[in-house]
């Protein structure tokens, strides 16, 4: 079976170098293969990757082109999908992440606190997310999410950080105490699109 995160990396290097122009069609997996020095199960996985993310159509013996009005990652519709997808994530992790994915979040946060700027706060509050991601074990969500997540951190935002930082510590919390609704809810009040926004006031 193909390693997920080198099906990752494969479907970020398809979206940058073929996915520009709405409708265009893309080369066939064995064109995809040739080009880019990887396996054609490589290349199908990449694809199914990039499906999952609305970025393509196609597929099942027919080519697969670019989706016409492919979804922002930035836009309003993908920070609610983002908040969507991590809340299933978080509530997820509750249930599997255990003392040792406990303690990967609880280190994330610890560094959200010791940051002394807002990139290094920033920064740092991405890789908690990173690693939500991971503690869940959903290789699949974890895929479909990690672009929308790449570009929710793309700016540093504005203003005051302090309530996303006292929300992440109860997301964790909740984590820990395996209590999935409660983590659930707790992300859709750290990801609401307001607070995602990377020129947000607050």
């Amino acid at each position: 079976m193909p390693d997920a995160r080198l099906a990752e990396r494969l479907a970020d290097a398809i979206a940058t170098r073929f996915c520009h122009d709405q409708d265009a069609l893309l080369p066939s997996e064995r064109q995809l293969a040739g080009l880019l020095g990887a396996s054609r199960a490589m290349v199908r996985e990449a694809l199914a990757i990039l499906r999952a993310q609305g970025r393509i159509a196609g597929g099942q013996g027919r080519p697969s082109y670019v989706r016409s009005g492919a979804p922002d990652p930035q836009s309003l519709e993908g920070l609610e999908a983002r908040a969507v997808l991590e809340g299933e994530i978080a509530a997820i992790a509750a249930l599997r992440a255990g003392p040792s994915g406990h303690g990967q979040l609880r280190e994330h946060l610890r560094r959200m606190y010791a940051a002394t700027t807002t990139a290094e706060y920033w920064n740092a509050e991405r890789e908690l997310h990173a690693c939500l991601l991971s503690v869940a074990q959903n290789s699949v969500l974890a895929a479909v999410t990690r672009p929308l997540l790449d570009a929710a951190y793309a700016q540093t935002p504005q203003g005051d950080l302090a309530e996303r930082l006292r929300s992440h510590q109860r997301l964790v919390a909740a984590i820990g105490r395996a209590q999935p609704q409660l983590a659930r809810d707790l992300v859709a009040e750290v990801l609401s699109p307001e607070s995602l926004s990377p020129t947000s006031s607050g």
